[in-house]
């Protein structure tokens, strides 16, 4: 009779690992879910990267797309849900978030908009100096635009794509702010 339990409990234990969600990647102590739902719209996790200054870690970013995609171009253009999540590990104002952001934007987009102009202006309007632990998400889903979320919490939506594309060019774009090996990473190279 022991035996055959041990053999029920082995045999559960292999279904129910099964029918376990997709692993979650870890990139410097953070689990980050290989799919996720928004809104009801699915994400798949494209890549993972952290960026350390000085040798000292800053953040770590996760880009999740409606299927995996290698090319920046492709991911750009395309008008396909994305999301992209900042975790803080230390630190930083909203100023040099800011500044950042306005950086990624001239190198990226030089051509953007005087809207899409406003509406970084709008999102750093939004955002707080973030400490160690805190979350910036910003979700776009085709035919409505941007949804920005700090800790999960909804704190507003920037219409159309162009903010996006904009917005996630800044990692993606042929200048990334974050540097090539962050951008390669996010595109799901090591």
């Amino acid at each position: 009779m022991r035996r055959w339990s041990l053999g029920v409990i082995i045999f559960m234990a292999f279904i129910s690992g099964a029918a376990a969600p997709a692993c979650a990647r870890a990139i410097a102590g953070l689990q980050f879910a290989d799919t996720l739902h928004v809104q009801e719209t699915r994400f798949t996790l494209n890549g993972v990267a952290s960026y350390k200054k000085f040798g000292f870690p800053v953040l770590v970013a996760a880009l999740w797309l409606a299927h995996a995609e290698r090319d920046p171009g492709r991911i750009l253009i395309e008008d396909m849900p994305r999301r992209y999540v900042t975790h803080f590990q230390r630190g930083v104002s909203s100023r040099r978030i800011c500044r950042a952001w306005n950086e990624g934007l001239d190198a990226n987009t030089p051509g953007a908009s005087s809207e899409v102009k406003q509406q970084f202006q709008t999102l750093c309007l939004w955002i707080h100096d973030f400490r160690a632990g805190d979350e910036i998400a910003v979700t776009y889903f085709p035919g409505r635009g941007s949804l920005v979320e700090l800790d999960g919490r909804r704190v507003g939506e920037i219409p159309g794509k162009g903010f996006a594309d904009a917005y996630f060019a800044c990692a993606l774009g042929p200048s990334p702010s974050l540097g090539k090996g962050f951008k390669k990473a996010l595109l799901g190279g090591s």
